[in-house]
Protein backbone atom coordinates (compact mmCIF):
# COMPACT_ATOMS: atom_id res chain seq x y z
CA UNK A 1 0.00 0.00 0.00
CA UNK A 2 1.53 3.48 -0.70
CA UNK A 3 2.51 5.93 1.83
CA UNK A 4 0.12 8.60 1.27
CA UNK A 5 -2.49 6.24 2.45
CA UNK A 6 -3.16 8.30 5.93
CA UNK A 7 -3.95 11.06 3.87
CA UNK A 8 -7.16 9.23 2.82
CA UNK A 9 -7.91 7.79 5.32
CA UNK A 10 -8.21 10.96 7.78
CA UNK A 11 -11.40 11.88 5.58
CA UNK A 12 -12.56 8.54 5.79
CA UNK A 13 -12.32 8.87 9.63
CA UNK A 14 -14.21 11.84 10.06
CA UNK A 15 -16.76 10.99 7.64
CA UNK A 16 -19.27 13.55 -3.17
CA UNK A 17 -16.67 12.67 -11.47
CA UNK A 18 -16.83 13.36 -11.50
CA UNK A 19 -14.98 15.42 -12.93
CA UNK A 20 -14.89 18.28 -11.47
CA UNK A 21 -18.07 19.38 -9.08
CA UNK A 22 -18.38 16.06 -7.26
CA UNK A 23 -20.43 15.92 -4.15
CA UNK A 24 -22.26 19.00 -5.01
CA UNK A 25 -24.86 18.07 -7.52
CA UNK A 26 -27.45 17.08 -4.77
CA UNK A 27 -27.88 21.37 -4.36
CA UNK A 28 -30.81 22.68 -5.68
CA UNK A 29 -29.95 25.74 -7.48
CA UNK A 30 -32.38 28.78 -7.81
CA UNK A 31 -33.58 28.14 -11.14
CA UNK A 32 -31.86 24.92 -11.74
CA UNK A 33 -28.42 26.23 -13.44
CA UNK A 34 -24.83 25.71 -11.79
CA UNK A 35 -21.94 27.54 -13.39
CA UNK A 36 -18.47 26.38 -11.72
CA UNK A 37 -15.29 27.92 -12.24
CA UNK A 38 -12.14 25.90 -10.51
CA UNK A 39 -8.58 24.92 -9.95
CA UNK A 40 -6.82 22.15 -8.80
CA UNK A 41 -3.11 21.59 -8.02
CA UNK A 42 -3.58 18.02 -9.16
CA UNK A 43 -6.37 16.49 -11.71
CA UNK A 44 -6.64 13.33 -10.26
CA UNK A 45 -9.31 10.64 -11.77
CA UNK A 46 -10.28 7.15 -10.59
CA UNK A 47 -6.99 6.82 -9.05
CA UNK A 48 -4.94 8.34 -12.14
CA UNK A 49 -2.98 11.66 -12.50
CA UNK A 50 -4.28 13.01 -15.57
CA UNK A 51 -2.72 17.01 -15.53
CA UNK A 52 -1.43 19.50 -12.96
CA UNK A 53 -2.16 22.79 -12.36
CA UNK A 54 -5.73 22.69 -13.91
CA UNK A 55 -8.37 25.15 -14.54
CA UNK A 56 -11.66 24.21 -15.61
CA UNK A 57 -15.80 25.75 -16.16
CA UNK A 58 -18.52 24.04 -15.42
CA UNK A 59 -21.89 24.57 -16.43
CA UNK A 60 -24.77 22.17 -15.21
CA UNK A 61 -28.95 22.33 -14.56
CA UNK A 62 -31.47 20.86 -13.19
CA UNK A 63 -34.78 19.96 -14.81
CA UNK A 64 -37.66 18.65 -12.06
CA UNK A 65 -39.43 15.62 -13.55
CA UNK A 66 -42.01 15.30 -11.19
CA UNK A 67 -41.67 15.33 -7.23
CA UNK A 68 -39.00 12.47 -7.24
CA UNK A 69 -37.33 12.70 -10.81
CA UNK A 70 -34.64 14.89 -11.06
CA UNK A 71 -32.33 15.10 -14.74
CA UNK A 72 -29.27 16.73 -14.54
CA UNK A 73 -27.29 17.75 -17.62
CA UNK A 74 -24.00 19.96 -17.82
CA UNK A 75 -20.49 20.39 -20.21
CA UNK A 76 -17.21 21.34 -18.47
CA UNK A 77 -13.75 22.10 -20.07
CA UNK A 78 -10.30 21.63 -18.43
CA UNK A 79 -6.82 22.95 -19.63
CA UNK A 80 -3.54 22.22 -17.72
CA UNK A 81 -1.58 25.41 -17.18
CA UNK A 82 2.05 25.57 -18.75
CA UNK A 83 3.38 23.75 -21.50
CA UNK A 84 2.05 20.02 -21.80
CA UNK A 85 -1.06 21.29 -24.07
CA UNK A 86 -3.92 18.46 -21.87
CA UNK A 87 -7.42 19.66 -21.93
CA UNK A 88 -11.17 17.88 -21.75
CA UNK A 89 -14.04 18.54 -22.68
CA UNK A 90 -17.14 16.80 -21.86
CA UNK A 91 -20.76 16.41 -21.83
CA UNK A 92 -22.99 14.70 -18.97
CA UNK A 93 -26.73 13.62 -18.01
CA UNK A 94 -27.54 12.35 -14.86
CA UNK A 95 -30.96 10.84 -13.80
CA UNK A 96 -32.27 10.90 -9.89
CA UNK A 97 -35.22 8.35 -8.76
CA UNK A 98 -35.90 9.47 -4.95
CA UNK A 99 -37.51 6.39 -4.06
CA UNK A 100 -37.99 7.18 -0.40
CA UNK A 101 -36.61 9.45 1.97
CA UNK A 102 -33.89 7.00 2.47
CA UNK A 103 -33.02 5.72 -0.89
CA UNK A 104 -31.68 7.38 -4.33
CA UNK A 105 -31.29 5.77 -7.42
CA UNK A 106 -29.51 7.05 -10.63
CA UNK A 107 -28.70 6.60 -14.10
CA UNK A 108 -25.82 8.36 -15.54
CA UNK A 109 -23.90 8.83 -19.10
CA UNK A 110 -21.14 10.85 -19.50
CA UNK A 111 -19.35 11.24 -22.95
CA UNK A 112 -15.12 12.80 -22.15
CA UNK A 113 -13.03 13.69 -25.11
CA UNK A 114 -9.46 13.83 -24.25
CA UNK A 115 -6.55 16.03 -26.47
CA UNK A 116 -2.96 15.17 -25.40
CA UNK A 117 -3.94 12.59 -22.53
CA UNK A 118 -0.44 11.16 -22.43
CA UNK A 119 2.19 9.76 -19.88
CA UNK A 120 4.52 10.49 -18.12
CA UNK A 121 1.83 12.20 -15.22
CA UNK A 122 -0.25 8.61 -15.68
CA UNK A 123 -1.81 6.97 -18.55
CA UNK A 124 -3.19 8.15 -22.06
CA UNK A 125 -7.31 8.07 -21.71
CA UNK A 126 -8.82 7.49 -24.99
CA UNK A 127 -12.17 9.23 -25.76
CA UNK A 128 -15.75 7.47 -24.74
CA UNK A 129 -18.80 7.32 -22.84
CA UNK A 130 -18.98 6.66 -19.28
CA UNK A 131 -22.34 4.71 -18.47
CA UNK A 132 -23.34 4.44 -14.81
CA UNK A 133 -26.26 2.97 -12.33
CA UNK A 134 -25.88 4.53 -8.56
CA UNK A 135 -27.96 4.00 -4.80
CA UNK A 136 -27.32 6.53 -2.35
CA UNK A 137 -28.64 5.53 1.04
CA UNK A 138 -29.41 8.91 3.47
CA UNK A 139 -28.73 7.56 6.89
CA UNK A 140 -29.42 10.99 7.77
CA UNK A 141 -29.54 14.78 6.29
CA UNK A 142 -25.82 15.07 7.16
CA UNK A 143 -24.46 11.43 6.25
CA UNK A 144 -25.01 9.13 3.14
CA UNK A 145 -23.28 6.43 1.05
CA UNK A 146 -23.48 5.60 -2.22
CA UNK A 147 -22.44 2.74 -4.52
CA UNK A 148 -21.94 2.90 -8.13
CA UNK A 149 -20.53 0.49 -10.95
CA UNK A 150 -19.76 2.66 -14.02
CA UNK A 151 -18.79 0.89 -17.79
CA UNK A 152 -15.86 3.49 -19.97
CA UNK A 153 -16.14 2.38 -23.31
CA UNK A 154 -12.75 4.79 -23.73
CA UNK A 155 -10.76 2.18 -21.07
CA UNK A 156 -13.48 -0.88 -22.60
CA UNK A 157 -13.19 -1.71 -18.75
CA UNK A 158 -15.47 -1.40 -15.04
CA UNK A 159 -14.63 1.40 -12.44
CA UNK A 160 -17.27 0.88 -9.18
CA UNK A 161 -16.84 2.64 -6.33
CA UNK A 162 -18.22 2.92 -2.39
CA UNK A 163 -18.34 6.45 -0.84
CA UNK A 164 -19.09 8.20 2.22
CA UNK A 165 -20.15 11.81 2.63
CA UNK A 166 -20.76 13.58 5.43
CA UNK A 167 -21.38 17.04 6.29
CA UNK A 168 -21.65 19.94 8.89
CA UNK A 169 -23.39 23.32 9.01
CA UNK A 170 -20.70 25.70 10.72
CA UNK A 171 -22.71 28.90 10.57
CA UNK A 172 -25.71 30.28 8.73
CA UNK A 173 -23.21 30.77 5.79
CA UNK A 174 -20.91 27.92 5.68
CA UNK A 175 -20.51 24.05 5.95
CA UNK A 176 -18.12 21.81 5.92
CA UNK A 177 -18.06 18.50 3.59
CA UNK A 178 -15.91 15.14 4.44
CA UNK A 179 -15.88 12.48 1.80
CA UNK A 180 -13.77 9.19 1.39
CA UNK A 181 -14.52 6.45 -0.83
CA UNK A 182 -12.55 2.99 -2.01
CA UNK A 183 -12.88 1.45 -5.44
CA UNK A 184 -12.55 -1.20 -7.44
CA UNK A 185 -11.51 -1.61 -11.21
CA UNK A 186 -11.72 -4.32 -13.97
CA UNK A 187 -9.60 -4.24 -17.29
CA UNK A 188 -9.28 -0.48 -16.88
CA UNK A 189 -6.50 0.83 -18.33
CA UNK A 190 -4.17 -1.89 -17.32
CA UNK A 191 -5.48 -2.14 -13.63
CA UNK A 192 -7.96 -4.75 -12.11
CA UNK A 193 -8.51 -5.26 -8.37
CA UNK A 194 -9.04 -2.48 -5.71
CA UNK A 195 -7.53 0.76 -7.35
CA UNK A 196 -7.31 3.32 -4.49
CA UNK A 197 -9.10 4.58 -1.66
CA UNK A 198 -9.81 8.32 -1.66
CA UNK A 199 -11.01 11.31 0.38
CA UNK A 200 -11.43 15.01 0.20
CA UNK A 201 -12.37 17.65 2.80
CA UNK A 202 -14.27 20.99 2.10
CA UNK A 203 -15.21 24.20 3.22
CA UNK A 204 -18.40 26.31 1.48
CA UNK A 205 -19.13 29.39 2.53
CA UNK A 206 -21.59 31.73 0.65
CA UNK A 207 -20.81 35.21 -0.34
CA UNK A 208 -24.50 35.62 -1.20
CA UNK A 209 -27.77 33.57 -1.79
CA UNK A 210 -26.64 32.70 -5.25
CA UNK A 211 -22.60 33.12 -4.90
CA UNK A 212 -20.57 30.31 -3.16
CA UNK A 213 -16.75 29.90 -2.87
CA UNK A 214 -15.47 26.15 -1.55
CA UNK A 215 -11.71 25.09 -1.18
CA UNK A 216 -10.34 21.73 -0.73
CA UNK A 217 -7.84 18.97 0.04
CA UNK A 218 -7.85 15.97 -0.73
CA UNK A 219 -5.85 12.28 -1.62
CA UNK A 220 -5.52 8.86 -3.26
CA UNK A 221 -4.00 6.29 -2.30
CA UNK A 222 -3.07 3.11 -4.64
CA UNK A 223 -4.22 -0.48 -3.08
CA UNK A 224 -1.99 -2.47 -5.41
CA UNK A 225 1.54 -1.69 -4.18
CA UNK A 226 3.13 -3.34 -7.78
CA UNK A 227 1.44 -0.41 -9.17
CA UNK A 228 3.65 1.99 -11.11
CA UNK A 229 1.24 4.72 -10.67
CA UNK A 230 1.85 7.34 -7.55
CA UNK A 231 -0.67 8.58 -4.58
CA UNK A 232 -1.24 11.73 -4.56
CA UNK A 233 -2.60 14.65 -2.33
CA UNK A 234 -4.15 17.81 -4.18
CA UNK A 235 -5.72 20.78 -3.26
CA UNK A 236 -8.14 23.28 -5.40
CA UNK A 237 -11.18 25.77 -4.74
CA UNK A 238 -14.04 25.91 -6.36
CA UNK A 239 -16.24 29.54 -7.44
CA UNK A 240 -19.87 28.50 -7.96
CA UNK A 241 -22.57 30.69 -9.21
CA UNK A 242 -26.13 29.36 -8.90
CA UNK A 243 -29.42 31.22 -11.25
Amino acid sequence: MKTILSLAIIPACLSTPIFGHEGHEDQKTQLGIEAVTSYRSDYVYRGFELAENTLDFQIEGQIAINDYTLLNLGAWYAQESGSSGYDEAAFFTQLRYEKNDQLTLGLSATYRSFSNAKPPLSVAFNDGVDLGVFATWHFSHDLNSTVGAYYDTGADGWYSNLEVEWSRILSDNAFMTVMSGVSHVSDYYGRSGLNDIYGRISLTYHISDSVSITPYLGGSALLDSSDPGSDMAFSGVWFEVRF
